[in-house]
Order: C-alpha cells, then sequence, then structure tokens
C-alpha cells in the first residue's frame, strides 16, 4: 500500500506546496519562498546530484509525502535522511513509513549509517527515531537561527548492526526504491 516513486518535474508543484506549509517548514532549517521557478532549479540540481535522492511517498496511489536521502557517503558507507508527510489527512501513517527507507538504506545500499537532525521542539520524531532504533549522540546547542532565536538540534544516528540486530520486526517492510 505504500509505494515510493522517484520525484519527477510534474511533482514539483506539489512538492513546493508541501514544502511551504506550516506544519512542514517549521521544522525545516530554511524557509523558502513558494516559487516555482526556484523549484524548478532546486530539482536540476538535485537530479545530478549522487549523494542525494527524492521520492514521493504514494499511499494507496495518492501522493501523501516526500522522503529522501542526503549527503550519501559511499566511502564511509553513510547518509541522512529525511522525510515529511504533505497531506495531513494520512498524518497517522507517517510512522509505519521510515522502516521502508531504512531496510533500502541497509540491505539494498549496504550503508552502515544512518543519521538525523531534529530541531528541539520536534518530540514527535525524535520519539519516532528512538522507536526504530536509533540513539540520541549529540544536542548542538543553539544551532539554528529561525524565527529571531537561535534553536537546539538533537542528533540520532542508527547503526546497520542495531537495525539488523534489534529492529528485525521491521524488516517485512521493504519497496523498490528507483534511483
Amino acid at each position: 500500500m505504500i509505494t515510493f516513486k522517484k520525484i519527477n518535474e510534474t511533482d514539483l508543484e506539489q512538492v513546493l506546496e508541501w514544502r511551504t506549509s506550516e506544519h512542514v517548514t517549521k521544522y525545516m532549517y530554511t524557509d523558502i519562498k513558494r516559487d516555482l521557478d526556484n523549484q524548478k532549479r532546486w530539482f536540476e540540481a538535485i537530479s545530478e546530484d549522487s549523494t542525494q535522492y527524492y521520492w514521493m511517498i504514494e499511499y494507496k496511489g495518492k501522493s501523501i509525502g516526500l522522503i529522501s536521502l542526503n549527503n550519501i557517503d559511499m566511502q564511509h558507507k553513510k547518509a541522512t535522511f529525511g522525510y515529511y508527510i504533505g497531506d495531513l489527512n494520512f498524518a497517522i501513517i507517517a510512522g509505519r513509513i521510515q522502516p521502508y527507507l531504512y531496510n533500502h538504506a541497509f540491505f539494498g545500499l549496504g550503508l552502515n549509517k544512518l543519521y538525523a537532525e531534529v530541531m528541539a521542539g520536534n518530540e514527535g520524531m525524535m520519539k519516532m527515531h528512538l522507536h526504530y532504533g536509533f540513539t540520541h549522540t549529540a544536542t548542538y546547542k543553539e544551532h539554528i537561527f529561525k524565527y529571531d532565536k537561535f534553536h537546539d538540534v538533537e542528533y540520532f544516528e542508527l547503526l546497520a548492526s542495531t537495525w539488523n540486530n534489534e529492529c528485525e520486526k521491521f524488516h517485512k517492510y521493504k519497496a523498490n526504491f528507483d534511483i
């Protein structure tokens, strides 16, 4: 029921709408303007960058959000990732999406570590990371300046060995991720 489709140019308006919505942008490091030309330039840049991949999250054939692997470092076998649900009608399934990406990253790409940064205040995402085996490893104090003040950022990481040995119940969540 949950599938992942590589982002393409026809998705850009939808992604821009989600990315500029309050429920998404409040936890992003930057705010962007609702500008389709800038969105197209962003798409051209990521399309030529082998260190990051973006997919539309689809549920029963409907696009509901975006998920990505970023800062992919194949030499050191690590990457960061991000995702959001753009359509709040599907927020209830938000917590079931990550294992698909983790299985792809560890079993499909052979990565050894995923890491994530979460702005302070995003308690739901922090709990979700811990639920899926991540370890909280650091707090970056006053790391991001947004909304006229500094915000702490929490750093989490998940090792392939932890995913393999302690999170077996999530290994059944497999999907295709075109690159």
